[in-house]
């Protein structure tokens, strides 16, 4: 189904800013080095996409804007935490452009920090016993999927099972959370809720497979993070599960990952050329996309319904952005035109 470049701008949501606001304000410690940490990777803004589905999902039946303000702000402190970690296990130097908090201090630094952020999240989800037993099972979730991938590094028996289970993990679970959180603290019927946690899924999927995409075929100055810091790192994604799936190029594929040495996606240009390994996994994650909207539309078709959506519409276009991305053999100087949502 062709769909148009959509205009509605759900970030500019007024209760945004709202928690802009609230995470400066508890963003104010006795000790100096802490807030500098956490003020860093706060600052450094984001999408801020888990705050903002628990206000989106918070409205379509109404709540207290207190509350739906304060899970939206615990949300986000969760997800900074982990990308606190995430550096340190990945042993990344840059985030969001910018050096990562590990890099510019320090990996213990990076991870006290991100313990902190966790604190502060569950201090203000004490006040809300359900919505906090979602977020630490989502949390534990994370913790798991990050795991398992930590294992399977280099290994081209990764299994598509493998893999979609582990993206749920480390990504969906927080997304889904979010989606359920936000929804809990409303009158929302529970059957309508379990419709919202899967369209919350189907998006944090797609979601991943598009950032492991990007992984490939997108610099630095446009993801900001380095490019090719998966395959560099052996983490075998779904681009490369279509190599290693195609005989014409198992072998080779199967022969870079086992020697465990660093490999830089222009080494598999005419891999992923041949096999069309990048419009495979596209086409996937537009299908999850397209899936979710099928879900929305069990919804009433309030603002809030339709801004979601609208979100889900602005990754299909990332999804159809990233089609049209010319192969890694040409000359990157002037690529199109990219948006992050």
């Amino acid at each position: 189904m062709p769909h148009t470049k959509t205009q509605l701008n759900c970030f500019d949501l007024p209760e945004m800013q709202l928690v802009e606001n609230r995470l400066k304000e508890i963003n104010t410690y006795d000790n100096p080095y802490l807030s500098e940490v956490t003020g860093y990777i706060l600052s450094q803004g984001g999408k801020r996409i888990r705050p903002l589905l628990v206000l989106l999902c918070s409205d379509i039946y109404g709540a207290n804007l207190k509350t739906r303000v304060d899970v939206a702000v615990a949300a986000e402190l969760i997800h900074s935490a982990s990308l606190l970690h995430d550096d340190v296990v990945d042993n990344s130097s840059l985030r969001r452009g910018q050096p990562s908090a590990n890099k510019r201090w320090s990996n213990p630094t990076a991870v006290l920090a991100g313990d902190f952020l966790f604190a502060r999240a569950y201090g203000i989800l004490s006040s809300y016993p359900h919505v906090l037993a979602i977020m630490t099972n989502a949390i534990s979730t994370m913790c798991l999927g990050e795991l398992n991938q930590l294992y399977t590094h280099f290994n081209p028996y990764t299994t598509p099972e493998d893999y979609v289970s582990t993206i749920i993990s480390k990504t969906a679970s927080l997304l889904a959370a979010s989606c359920e959180c936000g929804a809990v603290i409303t009158p929302m019927p529970p059957g309508e809720i379990e419709v919202m946690r899967k369209f919350a899924l189907h998006v944090g999927i797609a979601y991943q497979v598009l950032d492991d995409i990007a992984d490939y075929v997108l610099d630095t100055g446009l993801t900001g993070k380095p490019q090719g810091s998966d395959i560099r790192n052996g983490i075998v994604t779904l681009p490369l599960m279509y190599l290693l799936a195609n005989p014409g190029t198992r072998d080779r594929v199967q022969s870079l990952l086992q020697q465990k040495q660093p490999l830089e996606p222009k080494m598999l240009a005419p891999e992923l050329a041949e096999t069309g390994a990048i419009e495979k996994a596209a086409a996937i994650a537009c299908h999850h996309l397209e899936r979710g909207i099928e879900l929305l539309n069990s919804f009433p078709p309030r603002p809030s319904v339709l801004l979601l959506e609208t979100l889900t519409l602005q990754f299909i276009e990332r999804c159809q952005t990233l089609l049209n991305y010319p192969p890694l053999t040409q000359d990157l100087r002037h690529p199109p035109q990219y948006t992050r949502p």
